[in-house]
């Protein structure tokens, strides 16, 4: 299993480098979105890299970042999802917004990826809705995003909703449904979601 691979920039493809290493050339497919976070051609660059071995083919899948490559091993072990599909949603948004969007359950963010159909998009997230909850401790400020009203009163109501044992998509849901502009304090906006869901 190759980890990861430091050498001199070779070549930058559509969806693919090449990387000199010791005059070995690897080629890795990248993610779309990481080809402009690359540094110029010839210059030195770190990718950290998983080997995915196929009936067919034998590919080394390249990111800049360990978590980014963290989270591709997980899209991989959801049923269905191949290192194509799994790249795509890595190119998709950025890692904050990925998980969130698993998170949250937020299908229709993921289904908005090119490749990534709703029934995908669903698998995903039941298989995937826990482990990334844990592994990446979503925030409540960062459900919060998107929503009217003051952003520390958002997701104070949010974390508060979380703590009494919602989860953070009903938390997230609730919130939305309140008119929360002229709220003066977490503990109104909390009687009224509380009101909401009873």
């Amino acid at each position: 299993m190759i980890a990861h691979l430091r050498g001199r920039l070779e070549h930058i493809g559509p969806h693919q480098v090449v990387i000199d290493v010791g005059n070995v050339g690897y080629q890795v497919k990248v993610a779309s979105s990481a080809l402009n976070r690359l540094p110029p051609l010839g210059q030195e660059v770190t990718l950290f890299t998983i080997q995915v071995v196929r009936e067919d083919d034998i590919s080394l899948y390249g990111f800049l970042n360990k978590e980014e490559r963290a989270l591709f091993a997980l899209f991989l072990s959801v049923s269905g999802v191949g290192p194509k599909t799994a790249l795509a949603v890595i190119s998709g948004f950025s890692l904050d917004r990925l998980t969130g969007a698993v998170a949250q359950g937020d299908t229709a963010l993921l289904a908005s990826i090119p490749g990534i159909g709703r029934k995908t998009a669903e698998r995903i997230v039941l298989e995937l809705k826990e482990k990334i909850g844990k592994l990446y401790a979503v925030q409540p400020a960062a459900l919060g995003a998107g929503l009217k009203g003051d952003k520390t009163l958002v997701s104070d109501a949010i974390s508060a909703l979380i703590a009494l044992g919602y989860s953070p998509r009903e938390a997230r849901e609730t919130i939305t449904k309140l008119n929360v502009d002229n709220a003066d304090s977490v503990e109104a906006v909390l009687k009224e979601a509380l009101k909401n869901l009873a």
